[in-house]
């Protein structure tokens, strides 16, 4: 009978797609230093495709018996079902690989995401009946599964949030984010990012498609200290932009779940 893995001999890594563009803060640093402070696993690392450290270096010196991978993305998509696979080739033969679901189709991510909006409304003091919700994200239109699984996430944060209206759209294909004036007709809108890393997507990308020009209050992705800003202003709108979802607290427990999920089934 095969043994259950042990997260004590295990290395677990976090494989994100990183930032090409100078700039770019990515979070998946600080999940990597907190999740190494719990103590739960050998050793925790992280890799990425577009920045240093390397995924294909960081795999090329794991020596643990087992690793477990947990693909930093939204959902999947050729990087998640091709790249990571592919450079999971190369890991050394002696070691029992696991590789987890992408972190965004977790089914904790649409609680996660539900309790920023709410801390939005309370600490705002705002009128339910006057705010709607937007899941933006990066989207890819050759792929059309990654929006499907982006609108189910949209679908259930507004269940959780007692039917407040949210929509999903995307920034490089349809509905485009720019589109939210369309059908936004309360008073506030709460922007959602559904972006791990966010870097310059989230700094940049999304604010300008939703309209916002507002120099008085630039929104730097690595303070922790804001996990939102607002009231913006655009069209009309007050707006509440929210940090990406790689800056959520919360995702460390999701992470953790998922790793122990993924070595009890293999075990």
């Amino acid at each position: 009978m095969k043994s259950t893995p042990d997260p004590a001999i295990t290395t677990l890594l976090l494989a994100a797609h990183g930032s090409s563009r100078p700039g770019g803060h990515n979070p998946v640093r600080q999940l990597t230093e907190r999740l190494k402070a719990k103590h739960l696993f050998a050793d925790v690392r992280c890799g990425f495709l577009k920045e240093p450290p390397l995924l294909g270096d960081v795999l090329s010196e794991i020596t643990a018996p087992e690793l477990t991978v947990i693909p930093m993305l939204t959902g999947h998509g050729f990087i998640t079902d091709e790249l990571i696979p592919e450079a999971l080739l190369a890991v050394n033969n002696s070691t029992t690989v696991h590789l987890c679901n992408p972190l965004g189709t977790a089914q904790p991510i649409a609680d996660v995401m539900a309790q920023r909006a709410r801390l939005v409304i309370n600490k705002q003091n705002l009128n339910p009946d006057q705010v709607s919700i937007l899941i933006t994200a990066h989207g890819n239109a050759a792929n059309p599964e990654n929006a499907r699984q982006t609108k189910a996430l949209a679908a259930r944060i507004e269940g959780l949030l007692g039917d407040i209206m949210t929509k999903a759209a995307f920034i490089e294909e349809a509905p485009l984010i720019s589109g939210w004036p369309q059908w936004t007709k309360t008073e506030n809108l709460i922007v959602l990012p559904f972006l791990i890393g966010g870097g310059m997507h989230g700094a940049e990308d999304v604010p300008v498609m939703l309209g916002i020009d507002d120099k008085n209050h630039p929104f730097v992705l690595r303070d922790n200290d804001a996990p939102f800003i607002g009231p913006l202003k655009a069209h009309g709108h007050s707006i509440w932009l929210c940090q990406a979802l790689g800056y959520e607290d919360a995702l460390v427990d999701v992470i953790i779940g998922l790793a122990q999920q993924q070595l009890k089934i293999n075990g």
